[in-house]
């Protein structure tokens, strides 16, 4: 089992690592900002339901909220119970093994539900309750990412699962408190865990989320992380209404603390309303105004559900009900007796009105249904209301006829309806076009005739229809300006000249160049113009026309073959002939030449100028200053004789082009007597204020020209006193 743990956890951290990263916006949506007690108080309960003594034990981020609006969850809202981290069941399902590990322990109760694996990081919310009717019920739903990588019937395998263990007056179970489970597989007394409940077992009730590699028995879900979960569930208990219960809520890891699942539970569903309950609800081929309790006369009917609750399931029971209001039995609706029986185990039952037609107009009538009961939690009744109408008259209008100068319009036509049943939900017949719904456009190129028919839910029609006559039109045809080619910086003219149609003429250029059907333009590159003339009609015509910029760009580099010989290398684009001035006033001073080498006489700076041409003449100048240095050389003397005498009194190197200067004088015992970075300072022929002795020094220049020669000069010198 060490080993097996070991592997899944080295798993799931390469899963994290390979797949957290990416950021994909999730459509299920969940928060941990709400304490315990308002997760409970505000979002679980419903109706009926009062909670004291709420407690919770668990990561402060393995509970929290979620909302399941965008999502494939089953529920708009709810709170939300992990075994890890809630912000884990985010989608889309773009991992097989997000996990957080709280290091929490167990929890006993789940540890039966899971025998013979063990129970890890538990989440549990525990609270008292207090019901006002025979039973309570709320739905949720159970997801993994265990599911289906790690669902086995091996004993001691991986079973994550979850509880719902209710305890109090006429309750027994084999766990805490003598608790039940009321978290059941539908149908059975097993409970939900991933052993229980899974594509393998009892699949009705699981939905498939892949498996975030993309290879899963189905597609990686878009909302949801975890790889599967089940339908939407119902967890229900019989209770003693005005007795106070207790309930716990737990889920946790099976087997190991790794891989998250969550239980969802959907707002507002923990609820006990009602020892009786009535509803209803109409079908007449559509809605009215989101009304479950109208029906109209000859059209439709209304199911009414009768609920009885859980606690006489046992036995078998007859609700009687009372008719009043202004409809009539038998003449404004189906006859229908006044009770509806339910055998044993059987909570709800149903009848049916239909609407009769009476061909009067009556207005709405009103048939009232009072059901009557005896339950444990004392007499009960319950009452709804049905209104019966008169289906009233529909009638439809359609666009008045229309005579056009211009053909493929886009003409809307649109229908106003009046009366008829199922307003905003009618059914659009047209001809000549291929819409379904109250408008549509069209484009007639000849004269067309368009009939509506309009149905009703209850089958009722009206028709009316349009004539759209068409005068004579000849299309609009539009002739502009040839593609052209041009210099850089000169201008071209571009003319529209539509025809036909209708006129006058709207004109729109892209580039937006003008708002005219003519435009001078001076582009700087290579580009397309297009005009849509638009007639008088809104028929608009378009054409292009480039205005090509024919290529040249003069550019060039230069080399020093010495400091006063250069090689101009040409580097112009789209070019066939070249004119150069080296600016130095020479006899040689232009050149035509490709890549011309000039010779500098004297240093200074120039500004050289080259011309370059293409084939339609068009030209372009380009303009460097080039830096012309003397030649490079240096000498030194070898020997001198400082004695005053004003000649060959310093030792000193010579030279042209030098940049930068360094002379060291050493005797020979290796000892630095002199150093100079200035070209024009000489050694005067002494050391620390003492006149060296006649004898033989070495000398070192280190010496740098202005294009970066360096060189280096060893030497003697002969001091002669």
């Amino acid at each position: 089992m060490v080993d097996f743990k070991l592997n899944r956890y080295i798993f799931s951290v390469f899963l994290t690592i390979l797949f957290y990263g990416e950021n994909v916006n999730a459509q299920l949506i969940t928060s941990t900002a709400l304490s315990p007690a308002l997760m409970v108080q505000n979002v679980l309960l419903g109706g009926g339901i009062s909670a004291s003594g709420i407690t919770y034990d668990g990561s402060p981020t393995a509970r929290g909220t979620f909302n399941g609006s965008s999502s494939n969850i089953g529920f708009a809202s709810g709170i939300l119970l992990t075994s890890g981290n809630n912000a884990n069941a985010i989608g889309p399902n773009n991992m097989s093994g997000a996990s957080t590990m709280n290091a929490l322990p167990g929890d006993p109760d789940l540890n039966i539900i899971m025998a013979p694996t063990l129970s890890y990081d538990a989440t549990i919310i525990e609270f008292d309750f207090v019901a006002t009717s025979d039973s309570i019920r709320f739905n949720y739903v159970f997801g993994s990412e265990e599911y289906m990588e790690f669902v086995s019937t091996t004993p001691g395998g991986i079973n994550d699962g979850f509880g719902f263990f209710i305890s109090g007056p006429g309750i027994a179970g084999p766990f805490s408190g003598g608790a039940q489970n009321i978290a059941l597989v539908p149908g059975t007394s097993l409970p939900v865990t991933m052993f229980n409940l899974s594509l393998n077992t009892n699949s009705a009730y699981y939905f498939d989320n892949g498996d975030g590699f993309g290879t899963g028995t189905a597609p990686d879900g878009l909302t949801v992380q975890y790889d599967g979960f089940t339908v939407p569930l119902v967890a229900v208990a019989a209770v003693q209404c005005g007795q106070t219960y207790h309930i716990k809520l737990a889920i946790a890891d099976g087997g190991d603390d790794i891989l998250d699942s969550g239980v969802f539970i959907e707002e507002g569903s923990f609820t006990s309303t009602g020892n009786v309950h009535i509803s209803s609800s109409t079908s007449f081929g559509g809605a009215v105004s989101g009304n479950d309790t109208t029906i109209y006369e000859g059209c439709g009917f209304a199911s009414i559900l009768f609920d009885r609750g859980l606690n006489n399931l046992s036995v078998a029971d007859t609700f009687s009900f009372s008719l009043s209001g202004s409809a009539s039995n038998g003449i404004d609706f189906s006859s229908i007796v006044d009770s509806v029986y339910f055998a044993v185990g059987q909570d709800s039952a149903y009848i049916t009105i239909n609407a009769l037609p009476d061909a009067l107009i009556e207005g709405t009538e009103t048939a009232v249904l009072t059901v009557y009961a005896n339950t444990p939690c004392g007499n009960d009744t319950a009452t709804i209301t049905l209104l019966i109408v008169d289906s009233p008259p529909l009638t439809v209008n359609l666009n008045n006829d229309t005579t056009l100068g211009c053909p493929f319009l886009n003409l809307p036509l649109t229908v106003s309806v009046n009366g008829g049943v199922a307003i905003g939900n009618y059914t659009y017949t047209w001809t000549n076009t291929t819409s379904t719904s109250a408008s549509a456009i069209v484009n007639p190129i000849e004269t067309t005739t368009y009939y509506i028919t309009i149905s009703d839910s209850c089958g009722n029609t009206a028709t009316d229809s349009v004539v759209i006559t068409i005068n004579p039109y000849i299309p609009l045809q539009l002739a502009l300006t040839n593609d052209t080619t041009i210099c850089e910086g000169n201008h071209v003219l571009l003319d529209a000249n539509p025809s036909f149609g209708l006129p006058d003429y709207i004109y729109s250029w892209s580039p937006s160049i003008s708002l005219l059907d003519s435009a001078t333009v001076a582009p700087v590159s290579s580009t397309s113009y297009i005009v849509i003339a638009t007639d008088h009609c809104g028929i608009s015509i378009s054409d292009t026309v480039t205005v090509t910029i024919s290529p040249i760009a003069a550019d060039f580099s230069y080399s020093f073959i010495t400091n006063q010989s250069v090689h101009f290398q040409n580097q112009s684009t789209g070019a066939i002939s070249y004119l150069w001035n080296f600016g130095d006033g020479s006899q040689d001073s232009t050149s035509t030449e490709d890549s011309p080498i000039h010779n500098y006489i004297n240093d200074g700076t120039y500004t050289v100028m080259l011309i370059s041409t293409n084939s339609e003449d068009c030209s372009d100048t380009v303009y460097q200053s080039v830096i012309v240095l003397p030649d490079f050389y240096f000498y030194f003397p070898n020997a001198f004789t400082p004695n005053a005498s004003g000649r060959n009194d310093l030792f000193m190197g010579y030279g042209v082009g030098i940049k930068k200067y360094n002379m060291k004088i050493y005797n020979r015992w290796g000892e630095k007597l002199f150093e100079t970075e200035d070209l024009y300072t000489g050694w005067d022929g002494t050391y620390m204020g003492q006149k060296a002795p006649s004898a033989v020094y070495a000398v070192i220049f280190d010496l740098e020209g202005y294009h970066f020669e360096v060189a280096r000069r060893i030497g003697s010198i002969t001091l002669v006193r």
